[in-house]
């Protein structure tokens, strides 16, 4: 009898055992599925801002819907599949006018880039790091139109 209630349960185990295992395997497949729809609605949003952007400051102001369209396809992604906090910097970036032509729309798409590299799991930068001049300056600051004048 005892030879038969060993079996039974390490049968019982072994399958309490694979049910659970099988559970965390789907979990993990779930989460790696939307960590990577967040990574890509990331990446595409912050190619049609940039796109957009570049546009605009070199005197293009029709939208392409093309454009327009990947815009808000990558805004409804990350609306659907983001963090909080992620979200909440989007509205604040969008509601301050989305164009990152004023000062304030610069610091909110910088607190945006912020809120989206905590949500993949990266370490917060700190704010001696100026995020803004690495993000919107043209030229890094060692650059010389002199030197470059010079060399043609």
């Amino acid at each position: 009898m005892t030879i038969t209630l060993a079996a039974i349960l390490s049968l019982i185990t072994g399958l309490i055992g694979a049910v659970f295992g099988h559970v965390l395997s789907e979990k993990k497949s779930r989460n790696d599925e939307l960590a990577k729809m967040r990574l890509d609605a990331y990446t595409d949003f912050l190619k049609a801002t940039s796109l957009l952007v570049s546009a605009r400051r070199s005197g293009r102001i029709q939208d392409e819907i093309a454009e327009l369209g990947a815009l808000n396809d990558a805004k409804s992604r990350i609306c659907v599949c983001a963090d909080a906090g992620v979200v909440e910097a989007l509205e604040s970036f969008w509601l301050q006018g989305g164009t990152l032509e004023k000062e304030q729309e610069i610091l909110a798409y910088t607190r945006l880039c912020r809120a989206m590299r905590e949500s993949l799991g990266r370490d917060d930068l700190s704010h001696g790091i100026r995020l803004s001049d690495i993000l919107f300056r043209l030229e890094p600051s060692t650059f010389s139109y002199r030197r470059k004048a010079s060399d043609g």
